[in-house]
């Protein structure tokens, strides 16, 4: 009975050595597997860093000569009466204009994919964005003869990121313009409910078939596509939309009938004014609806 005891007080000793040991061993794994993930984490901050350097170096590379093309080109334009002068100062201008709005689009859509892309809660004004608008479409719209009717409905002044509700509204125009014949009209409409605010685009143009509707916001979707495709891009505007909406924590809908109309609705909440930038160019008219 003694050494029976013995035995059992032996092989119980042995039995929580071997699991103090296999412990230890586990706290150990542990640790080397902390210090490691420890440097995993420093290298995917380095690397998010690099990311946001690399996006901030591509934007100045591509955007400050680009900025000085188009500054030379309206130069050009304003300072000669030689017609084939002008005609070369329109064409760069023009190739300038569509090459800035696409690489616009490959940026946003960068930051996307990086998770680079930030809030910039600030003072806008919707009488400065569509008149930017008419510029920077001014060639789409002479070229096809279009005409845009521009609504703006607006009571009281809120704050919301400029850049990337302009950017919404000039793809979603530029979309509308691209699929509409020539001579037809393109239906914006701006305004504000209490939280939040809408942009309806409509036009009268291709519309959208049953079988695209899952697909257009699908990035580098192009209904037409080949080498004989009728329109120009890289079909990366809706998809922008769609993904600059949901970051905002806003909603977009659309509804469309074949060879009738498109229309597009994009709901965005005003963002918080305390930390807005305002200046004193505000420019929101209270007096009700501004036409352009």
């Amino acid at each position: 009975m003694k050494n029976l005891e013995n035995i059992s007080s032996s092989l119980l000793i042995e039995e929580i050595q071997r699991r103090f040991l296999e412990r230890e061993a586990t706290i150990k794994d542990m640790n080397t597997m902390m210090k490691k993930m420890e440097e995993i984490n420093k290298k995917l901050l380095k690397a998010e860093e690099n990311k946001s350097k690399f996006m901030s170096i591509i934007k100045n590379e591509f955007n400050n000569p680009l900025a000085s093309m188009l500054s030379l080109s309206n130069s050009l334009l304003s300072s000669t009466q030689d017609e084939k002068v002008a005609f070369i100062g329109q064409t760069i201008q023009e190739e300038a204009l569509l090459l800035n709005f696409q690489i616009n689009n490959i940026i946003i859509a960068a930051e996307i994919e990086s998770g680079t892309l930030d809030l910039q809660s600030q003072n806008s004004d919707f009488k400065d964005m569509v008149l930017q608008l008419k510029e920077d479409l001014k060639y789409p719209i002479q070229n096809k003869n279009s005409q845009l009717k521009l609504k703006i409905s607006t009571e009281n002044d809120f704050a919301l990121d400029t850049e990337k509700v302009y950017r919404i509204l000039i793809n979603l125009v530029s979309n509308s313009i691209e699929f509409s014949p020539k001579g037809s009209i393109v239906e914006v409409n701006i305004f504000e409910e209490i939280d939040d605010f809408k942009i309806l685009v409509k036009d009268y143009g291709e519309g959208i078939e049953d079988a695209e509707k899952e697909k257009i916001f699908n990035r580098f979707y192009q209904a037409h596509s080949g080498m004989n495709r009728a329109h120009r891009g890289q079909g990366l505007g809706l998809s922008v939309v769609k993904d600059l909406v949901n970051f905002m924590d806003g909603t977009i809908k659309f509804d469309s009938k074949v060879d009738t109309y498109t229309i597009f609705e994009v709901t965005l909440p005003k963002l918080s004014k305390e930390n807005a930038i305002f200046g004193d160019d505000f420019m929101f008219n209270n007096e009700g609806i501004n036409e352009f």
